[in-house]
């Protein structure tokens, strides 16, 4: 379905057509390119991931931490009646929202219709890839002025952005649908709010989850973002359908569309018309190929696994041979050149970053330990022998509560700011991804803190069912010591993660142009038969994984 814009859009050739037949064409060209990218980096990437699968099966990884690791939940996280702004008509009505364990988000007429048995709900929230926006008006004023941009228009020239209440909050995607949600108070925003956030972080989006999948799928769009000089992260989410939809369109919007808006004038309503109807029929052209190219590119790999999976798994061992001297290779050839770069573009800043995350990790491990035992005190004092495990869903609920947790979480708030003023140097920082990751590890660790004093208690008084409050005592004795190592460990491994998030995407921006001419060579000793299984590509990026860990130890050690 092509676009055919009617001749009334156009009155007395005030604009010629901007979407013509040739950017038309050239749309077809960039979908059927990226696509055709992808379709060639999955198939490798998939064959890569059941290498990775198999060699990981022949090794057992160490054990660094020490609790227990709490199963996930199966009851519904948060529920509640809030307002939303309707999709079509734009009124305003009044819906109970249940945030389900897996972090989709429902919305129904009212709380009895969501215990009617077989209901369905009003409507489904699949999060993936959004966010939440909680000071709507700046966020609007800042979109308009985007667009304004985008179409070579005076802001002023823009209608002025629609006004919400203070206690709206918006759940926003760039190219899908947007919600606006209205808590009836403040305090009811910001629980909201955060409850959103946390499905927005951890709602799943690819429909197929096995995890040789799932690591092909991401290492191809790496991959094919890379092939398209889209250097960096990338903030994709949903089904695969949708990421691959995105991942398209923004490659035409980069390409092609700054001069389709370019030729537009006119007023707002004209311009606004056309815009929309463009953005229609290439969301159209987008997903008529991407549909039925995912189809095909999942029933190929299908097929295809009970082929090779018996031959990689005979491979696992020459395969690790014929890495081992492609490395040693690859370091003669490139040291000379990323050493350099490291001292010139890491090492001055590691200090620097080290500085921003250091003590609002530690301290917020502090205070969550604190609350931790604020918990445990109380169950102490109210411990009933004949019922022990009341209270077990007071220590389920607790850190997964952002009221709960905000002592610990504020530690981690002040990191913003010095974070974002390194963009000038790392563009692809996102502060409150690494903000967020922090937050994962504080409520992470004390929920299976408490999962690992629930199994020490049970265990005491299967041993001694009269020990009572000793138990009790003994038990958190224990969870206590697992608690604080694992919090040693976790502080070092986030620090050490969220350093190479910083760190990793421009310099291998830097790095990999640079080696090529070294990489590209080597290709010619990897025999015929493992040719499929071997990506030089990857094998690089351990390389150089590893180069930025042992920087980065260098600076952590001397700063402890």
């Amino acid at each position: 379905k092509e676009l055919e814009v009617s001749p009334q859009f156009f009155p007395n050739s005030v604009m010629a057509n901007p979407f013509g037949a040739s950017e038309r064409e050239e749309v077809q060209r960039t979908i059927k390119a990226v696509l055709g990218t992808f379709t060639t980096q999955y198939t490798k990437h998939y064959a890569l991931a059941l290498v990775k699968k198999k060699e990981k099966d022949a090794v057992k990884p160490p054990k660094h931490l020490k609790l227990d690791k709490r199963p996930k939940p199966t009851d519904d996280l948060k529920s509640g009646y809030l307002t939303k702004e309707g999709g079509v008509r734009k009124n305003w009505k009044k819906r109970w929202f249940v945030v389900k364990h897996d972090y989709n988000v429902e919305y129904w007429v009212d709380d009895k219709a969501s215990q009617k048995p077989k209901a369905k709900p009003k409507g489904n929230m699949g999060l993936c890839g959004y966010y939440v926006t909680e000071d709507l008006g700046n966020a609007l004023i800042n979109r308009l002025k985007s667009l304004a941009e985008k179409m070579t228009m005076d802001v002023s020239a823009l209608p002025q952005p629609k006004k919400y209440s203070e206690l709206t909050f918006e759940v926003y995607h760039y190219r899908r649908r947007s919600y606006y949600i209205e808590a009836a108070t403040k305090e009811e925003k910001d629980e909201w709010v955060e409850m959103f956030k946390t499905a927005c972080r951890y709602a799943y989006g690819l429909r197929d989850q096995e995890k040789v999948h799932v690591r092909g799928f991401w290492k191809a769009m790496e991959a094919t973002r890379w092939h398209l000089g889209r250097w960096g992260y990338s903030s994709y989410g949903g089904s695969e359908e949708q990421v691959l939809s995105d991942l398209i369109s923004d490659e035409i919007d980069w390409t092609v569309m700054g001069r389709v808006w370019s030729r537009m004038s006119g007023p707002w309503i004209i311009r606004s018309t056309i815009r929309n109807t463009i953005l229609k029929t290439i969301d159209s052209m987008v997903m008529g190929a991407v549909t039925p190219g995912w189809k095909g590119m999942s029933s190929a790999v299908a097929e295809i696994r009970p082929k090779i999976e018996p031959v990689i798994g005979e491979l696992v061992e020459p395969l690790g041979k014929v890495k081992f001297d492609i490395l040693e290779k690859m370091k003669e050839g490139a040291l000379s050149i990323i050493n350099p770069l490291l001292d010139e573009h890491v090492t001055p800043h590691l200090s620097k970053i080290i500085e921003i995350i250091t003590s609002p990790m530690r301290e917020g491990f502090e205070v969550s330990l604190n609350l931790w035992e604020e918990q445990l005190n109380k169950y102490s004092e109210q411990f009933d022998a004949t019922n022990p495990e009341k209270g077990f869903k007071d220590f389920l609920w607790y850190p997964r509560s952002w009221w709960n947790m905000r002592g610990a979480y504020d530690k981690l708030d002040c990191m913003y700011d010095p974070l974002w003023l390194l963009r000038e140097i790392f563009s692809d920082i996102y502060p409150w991804g690494l903000i967020w990751t922090g937050r994962d590890h504080l409520s992470g660790t004390m929920d299976n803190a408490f999962y690992t004093f629930e199994n020490h208690l049970k265990k005491n008084l299967e041993e001694n069912s009269s020990a009572g409050k000793e138990a009790v005592e003994a038990a958190r004795s224990e969870a206590l010591a697992k608690y604080k190592h694992d919090i040693t460990w976790l502080t070092s491994d986030y620090y050490m993660k969220i350093l190479k998030v910083i760190i990793m995407p421009p310099f291998n921006k830097l790095v990999i142009p640079a080696c090529k001419a070294i990489l590209e060579p080597l290709q010619s000793i990897i025999p015929d038969t493992m040719k499929d299984f071997i990506d030089l590509y990857d094998m690089f990026d351990q390389l150089i994984n590893g180069i930025i860990e042992g920087a980065i130890k260098n600076v952590l050690g001397g700063s402890d």
